[in-house]
C-alpha cells in the first residue's frame, strides 16, 4: 500500500500505481478520516492508500543507542525505530520512569557509511508502555549527515 504526503497547505498528489496518472486533491478533510484510504482510477484501477500529514518524513530504522534522563541522570539503552529531523521514536529496553515532557539525551549512530554520530536533547511527546515518542529540541542545527540519511 503507498502513502502520500500532503504539504503544508494539506495539498497531496495521488498517482495511480497502474497507470501512473497523477491527481491533485485537498486533503484537509481527510485529516481526520480512517487511516485506508480508497480511490479508483480513470483506468479503472482500484487502490489503497494513506495520507500523511507529518511535517517530516519518517523514516523505518533499527539502530542501537542510549539515553540519559536529564533530571535523574538515570541511564538506559535503546532502539531507535523511526527518525526523521523531528524526532524519534524510540523502544526502550529496561524498566523506565520517563514521562511526558521529560527531557533526555540520547547518543545512536546511522547505519550510513561513516556511522554518523546523532547526539542530541530530545522531549518526550508520549509514553506507551516501553514505546516512545520524543522531539528533539533544537539548540543547532542538524549536520547534514541525518538530512542526506533521511533522503536515501
Amino acid at each position: 500500500m503507498k502513502t502520500f504526503y500532503a504539504n503544508d497547505t494539506n495539498q497531496v498528489t495521488i498517482i495511480c500505481p497502474k497507470c501512473s496518472f497523477t491527481k491533485d486533491k485537498n486533503a484537509a478533510n481527510l485529516k481526520n478520516a480512517k487511516k485506508v484510504l480508497k480511490a479508483k482510477c480513470r483506468c479503472g484501477e482500484v487502490f489503497r492508500f494513506t495520507i500523511e500529514f507529518r511535517k517530516h518524513y519518517r523514516k523505518k530504522v533499527k539502530l542501537p543507542g542510549e539515553y540519559t534522563i536529564k533530571r535523574t541522570g538515570k541511564k538506559g539503552e535503546m532502539t531507535v525505530e523511526d527518525l526523521s529531523m523531528g524526532g524519534i521514536r524510540f523502544v526502550n529496553l529496561g524498566s523506565h520512569q520517563i514521562s511526558p515532557d521529560d527531557v533526555l539525551e540520547i547518543k545512536f549512530n546511522l547505519d550510513n557509511r561513516m556511522k554518523s554520530e546523532i547526539h542530541k536533547q530530545v522531549r518526550i511527546v508520549w509514553v506507551k508502555d516501553n514505546i516512545l515518542g520524543a522531539q528533539f529540541i533544537e539548540e543547532k542545527p542538524f549536520k547534514s549527515d541525518l538530512g542526506f540519511y533521511l533522503k536515501t
